[in-house]
């Protein structure tokens, strides 16, 4: 994911992307406490307000999370666009990201205007801040690859997705739903799915598998073009939306792009140079064949079913790969900010966060993937335990992550010069 001759002058302090990491599993918590203490019919209906509060803590307190902090990351190293004030830019994103999807939730529960009045207030600051910048920064970029090509697309889409939240957050407001009010909401989930989250999983993969996983790279025609179609789809469909036409042939667009996507991905983990085992493999290996089983689902699918499809493409895939690409990230800067700094004796990326820990939690996440499927199709009870499990999950998710931070926290207080004294942490 890093370019050869990374200096930590180009990186953002480790605090900056961390705060966002850690606080991704808090609200996978949260979703799983809300899931076991409402009743499973609500859960399972799309229009239901606990069903909306939980997806929206999904793709803001999670999804987005994880990304915008992994971004403020990327962009200085991947592209060289670098963020004159990190910090201050991280603070205001962050806390109002926080804060603006705690209110969000809070107005599907007590229905309170004021509520969704300031929510919409800190999620515009947030994200429009964090869209501004990036567009900014990465449109001056004079070298380009499939990766910051993919990053300019994300954020391009991803500014359009938020712009579309904050209109429908307006519409609630005001009291003015319109007619055209779900052809909205549905180009809203699009483009949060397959465009803010797809896209930059898109061109971070390109980089991250052969690097982390010493693999073969992709084709230059999935790197080079499919971001570009995927985007084309992305306004084709707001087209065929808008103008109430058959959207069968863009999904069978989008199902079979993305499907060549997720092919090339795991056809690369599986061809790796070096082919020793990565407990992380695991997630991703799991997150893209999800993907497809997701996508085929909902191609030849009759009726509504917007739960499964939440628990496949959003579950199943996303938070998958992203737990995955923690995994990797958190330990990479880890040992990079402390060898900058002159440490010789670094515990390595393996020891940082140990295989053991992140192979059980892995058993425990993919087991409430497993319950959450079998509540769709057979009882409602399967709902409770794998509500219980996600929670255990995150919780583990959360520990994995904090033991990293601590052992570098341990490590950067000694002197880099004298490490004899130093034993590292369990």
């Amino acid at each position: 994911m890093f370019n050869e001759g990374l200096s930590l002058d180009q990186a953002p302090p480790i605090s900056v992307p961390f705060r966002f990491f850690v606080t991704a599993p808090l609200f996978g918590i949260i979703i799983g406490v809300l899931i076991f203490l409402n009743d499973p019919s609500s859960i399972m209906n799309r229009y239901s307000d606990i069903s909306i509060a939980i997806v929206h803590i999904f793709t803001l307190g999670i999804l987005s999370m994880i990304i915008v902090g992994a971004m403020q990351q990327m962009m200085p190293v991947l592209a060289g666009a670098m963020i004159k004030k990190p910090i201050l830019f991280a603070n205001i994103v962050h806390t109002c990201l926080i804060l603006g999807t705690i209110l969000f939730a809070l107005y599907f529960v007590y229905h309170l205007k004021i509520l969704l009045m300031i929510a919409s207030l800190l999620l515009g600051i947030s994200f429009i801040t964090f869209f501004f910048i990036s567009i900014k920064l990465l449109f001056k970029v004079k070298f380009l690859n499939s990766t910051v090509i993919s990053m300019r697309i994300f954020s391009i889409v991803g500014f359009i997705t938020i712009i579309l939240g904050l209109f429908l957050a307006y519409s609630h407001i005001s009291n003015d739903i319109g007619s055209m009010h779900y052809s909205f909401v549905s180009i809203h989930i699009v483009f949060g799915m397959f465009g803010f989250a797809t896209l930059i999983i898109m061109g971070v993969s390109f980089q991250t598998i052969p690097m982390f996983y010493v693999a073969k790279s992709f084709p230059k025609f999935v790197q080079n073009k499919i971001p570009f179609i995927v985007a084309f789809l992305l306004f084709m469909y707001i087209v065929f939306e808008l103008l109430n036409l058959d959207i069968s042939l863009i999904k069978v667009l989008f199902t079979f792009v993305l499907c060549v996507f997720a092919y090339y991905g795991i056809d690369s983990l599986n061809n790796r140079r070096r082919p020793i085992f990565d407990v992380t493999l695991l997630y991703w290996k799991l997150s893209l064949y999800m993907m497809i089983i997701s996508l085929i689902c909902w191609l030849f699918s009759k009726e509504d079913i917007s739960y499964l499809l939440a628990i496949l493409f959003g579950l199943g895939f996303l938070y998958s790969l992203l737990q995955g690409m923690t995994y990797k990230i958190v330990p990479f800067l880890c040992w990079f900010h402390l060898t900058s700094k002159g440490y010789f004796t670094v515990p390595t990326m393996r020891e940082l966060i140990v295989e053991n820990m992140i192979r059980i939690q892995f058993y425990i996440y993919i087991t409430s993937l497993l319950f959450f499927i079998l509540a769709y199709f057979l009882s409602f009870i399967f709902l409770y335990i794998a509500a219980i499990l996600f929670i255990f999950s995150n919780l583990l998710f959360l520990f994995n992550i904090l033991l990293a931070i601590k052992k570098y926290n341990d490590i950067s207080k000694t002197d880099p010069m004298d490490m004899s004294s130093f034993k590292m942490p369990m």
